[in-house]
């Protein structure tokens, strides 16, 4: 076997869409403080957790791709974040060329880094975020 095409070094965080963080049970029940932030794309973002390893995320506004993804599925787990010590830019066309497809482009996740999501119909049913851990 060679070089993985996703070479992942750890989970990073879980996100969990919600239609509202007020009150959630998990914050709740493990004691955590949530502090929301807005992301351009209009969703409400804020971790919480054992070593801030869960992620709520929530529409901010109407019409966000958490709205889109509420309507279909309902709350739940949304995606799972994998680090990666790779700049994504260059990663990007690899994961392309192996048959994953990148959703929009790169940009900077909740806390700053750069990130980008895989569609989940080329990554078996699972919406993956790539962050860079350089």
């Amino acid at each position: 076997m060679g070089e993985p095409v996703l070479p992942a070094t750890a989970l990073d965080h879980v996100g969990i869409a919600v239609q509202s963080a007020d009150g959630h049970p998990l914050v709740e029940a493990l004691g955590g403080v949530l502090e929301g932030r807005l992301m351009p794309s209009g969703v409400m973002v804020g971790s919480f957790g054992p070593g801030a390893a869960l992620e709520l995320v929530w529409p901010g506004r109407e019409g966000t791709p958490i709205d889109r993804f509420l309507e279909r599925r309902g709350p739940g787990l949304h995606h799972v974040a994998l680090a990666v010590r790779e700049p994504l830019a260059a990663l990007a066309e690899r994961l392309r060329a192996a048959g994953l497809e990148p959703v929009g482009e790169i940009e900077p996740s909740s806390d700053g880094r750069p990130s980008l999501f895989l569609h989940p119909s080329t990554t078996g049913g699972v919406l993956i975020e790539l962050v860079e851990t350089l």
